[in-house]
């Protein structure tokens, strides 16, 4: 048998799962669990759980469903056809202003200062650099009303763009690129593994993450308040789960490149080059969301919130 890089590190990771928390009982029955998740790095702890059996060893046989932003995923939560959803807090907080109440569990991807994962591109041979330069153009973000809106809409603002003159339309991550290239659109927001996937093509002329603050969450993982009441212990197993999976996908890059690049159908070399999202380890406070949260209420005319109502206590 002739062994690889990639095949020796993917048997160390089946030791270090092995390894975890002790080995699930042989036969031991599972809890079906309708798990909603993005492409891209800052939702890879959902594929690293499938793939490294952290979902079965928290007792549950987890169903991943891909959808493109938060709104479709909080949709689907609230439909009940997901039990967790994935995305940042702006359409969390904008349903809780609706009656509609979501909890997070646990946080995903933090931003805690450059380099971010989370960009400005547009094609290689365009002059624009500022918002000032994209006045009078069309530039696309992931979703409308999230935070990959708000962000770009910070760093426009924040650069001389007069945001009545710049049009922002809805694109998923996976098609920016294109329309990039096909001059669609002037510039967009990327997120890895796109980001660093475009760059044969496309140039980063900024950092949409900065504006927000110093250090936040990004997207994290949430449930209806529903399903919570009526979970509890599941919740807890899931939130140790995502906190235990974020804390190992830190520190294990050259494990976790090779799933990321599977699910999100990139190159090896892609995912081992690109910025790599930094896992929070630890139970969300509401600082981490305030930030969000109030870049909404300026960019998106969306009343206060306050981040500790969209938070699972326990």
């Amino acid at each position: 048998m002739v062994f690889t890089r990639r095949s020796s590190l993917v048997a160390l990771g089946s030791l270090l799962a092995a390894a975890r928390l002790g080995a699930r009982a042989e036969g031991a029955d599972l809890i079906p669990l309708n798990f909603g998740t993005m492409a891209g790095d800052a939702a890879g702890e959902s594929f690293y759980a499938q793939d490294m059996g952290y979902f079965k060893d928290a007792g549950f046989d987890a169903k991943i469903t891909v959808l493109n932003n938060t709104a479709s995923l909080a949709s689907a939560v609230a439909g009940d056809s997901l039990a967790i959803g994935f995305g940042s807090c702006i359409p969390i907080g904008r349903a809780y202003l609706r009656g509609i109440k979501f909890k997070y569990i646990a946080p995903a991807s933090i931003y805690s200062g450059p380099p971010t994962p989370n960009v400005v591109m547009a094609k290689k041979d365009a002059t624009y650099a500022s918002g000032k330069d994209l006045n009078g153009q069309i530039v696309a973000v992931n979703g409308l009303n999230d935070l990959t809106h708000y962000e770009t809409l910070a760093w426009l603002d924040q650069t001389g763009g007069d945001l009545k003159q710049i049009r922002v339309i809805e694109t998923p991550f996976s098609e920016i690129p294109s329309a990039l290239v096909q001059g669609r659109v002037a510039a967009g927001s990327l997120a890895e593994p796109f980001t660093t996937a475009a760059l044969d093509t496309c140039k980063v002329i900024g950092d949409a993450a900065a504006p927000v603050g110093k250090h936040y969450m990004v997207v994290g993982w949430f449930a209806s308040d529903d399903w919570l009441q009526k979970n509890p212990a599941q919740a807890k197993k899931l939130q140790n789960m995502l906190l235990q999976v974020g804390k190992w996908a830190n520190a294990h890059h050259d494990l976790t490149a090779p799933i990321l690049a599977k699910y999100n159908k990139v190159s090896l070399e892609v995912a081992q080059k690109m910025t790599r999202s930094r896992y929070g380890e630890t139970k969300l406070d509401p600082s981490l969301l305030q930030p969000v949260l109030d870049l909404a209420a300026k960019y998106g005319e969306m009343p206060h919130v306050s981040a500790a109502d969209l938070l699972w206590t326990g």
